[in-house]
């Protein structure tokens, strides 16, 4: 399945999406390694020129990933949330939370208007 096609049938809640690399290793201490893209689901699907370097792109594999980060977390010395400036879906008391929807893709076969 196409990325486009992937993003055209996801849907609910306020996700945020990441186009991965899936030739980059995995490492969960959550660096930024592999990460080419990362937006709203709706930004994405109304501003798809941006996304045109990875919408035929084939998804080798898609997970869900919940970020729990505190509101706090640049005075307390933390790790920051992958996206601090996209607003959190969820904030319990001193704590908020994201999901992102990670689509997994040869970024070898991305198209030239990604920016590297």
């Amino acid at each position: 399945m196409k990325v486009i096609d992937f993003l055209n049938i996801l849907e609910g809640g306020i996700p945020t999406v990441r186009i991965i690399d899936a030739n980059v290793p995995v490492d969960h201490n959550r660096d930024n390694s592999g990460v080419m893209a990362c937006a709203f689901l709706d930004s994405i699907l109304k501003n798809t020129h941006e996304w045109a370097a990875f919408e035929n792109c084939e998804v080798v594999r898609f997970s869900v990933c919940h970020e729990v980060s505190h509101k706090r977390y640049k005075e307390l010395g933390l790790i920051p949330p992958f996206r601090p400036d996209l607003t959190a879906e969820y904030e319990l008391s001193e704590l908020q939370q994201k999901t992102y929807y990670d689509i997994y893709i040869d970024g070898s076969t991305a198209g030239d208007g990604w920016k590297k």
